[in-house]
């Protein structure tokens, strides 16, 4: 069902779009709009709202909420050690116009979490998308292709949760809630 105004609705009021993420703390957040605010001046386009920052780990979509109890009991392989990630990268998809920050090494307990999320996911009916898993931070929306500075600030972020994310679309971007987070191992 479609609204008068062209945003896409949940396909009934039993249903809600949601995603697994990494929500970053404020210090990451704030260094990450600073980010986003450089990108910005050269790509121009569309940043994203300071508190919508977050990498998604794995995207889900429209799902009934009686199928919501699954999503917020994780099995136990899921879970990685903790773990620090470097965002060290920075440029623009020009086929997208999305302008991005990456890590230029991914940790390997991110590439195991998101496979372990995929493989859970899939194995109990999820259909998710055929991509490889390319981890960024979404700074820029409807940005015109162009090269950035060489550099972006490298930002440390110590990464000890993960999270089952709510997504509601408005005509000024998605509205994000955390359903709920997860602590990664420690110590490992």
């Amino acid at each position: 069902m479609a609204a008068g105004n062209g945003v896409r609705q949940a396909l009934s009021a039993g249903t809600q779009r949601v995603f697994f993420a990494l929500w970053p703390g404020a210090r990451v957040r704030a260094e990450l709009a600073q980010a986003a605010r450089r990108m910005q001046r050269v790509l121009r386009g569309r940043r994203t709202r300071d508190d919508s920052i977050h990498l998604t780990l794995a995207f889900i979509g429209e799902v009934d909420v009686d199928i919501l109890p699954r999503l917020l009991a994780p099995p136990a392989g899921v879970f990685t050690p903790a773990f620090l990630l470097t965002l060290d990268n920075w440029g623009s998809w020009e086929r997208n116009g999305i302008g991005w920050a990456a890590p230029s090494r991914i940790p390997d307990p991110l590439r195991d979490l998101a496979a372990n999320l995929e493989g859970w996911l899939r194995g109990a009916g999820f259909e998710l998308e055929l991509r490889t898993f390319a981890p960024h931070v979404t700074l820029v929306r409807k940005a015109q292709y162009a090269p950035l500075p060489d550099s972006m600030m490298r930002i440390a972020w110590q990464v000890n949760e993960f999270a089952l994310i709510h997504s509601q679309l408005a005509p000024d971007g998605a509205r994000y809630r955390m359903l709920r987070a997860w602590p990664l191992k420690r110590g490992a």
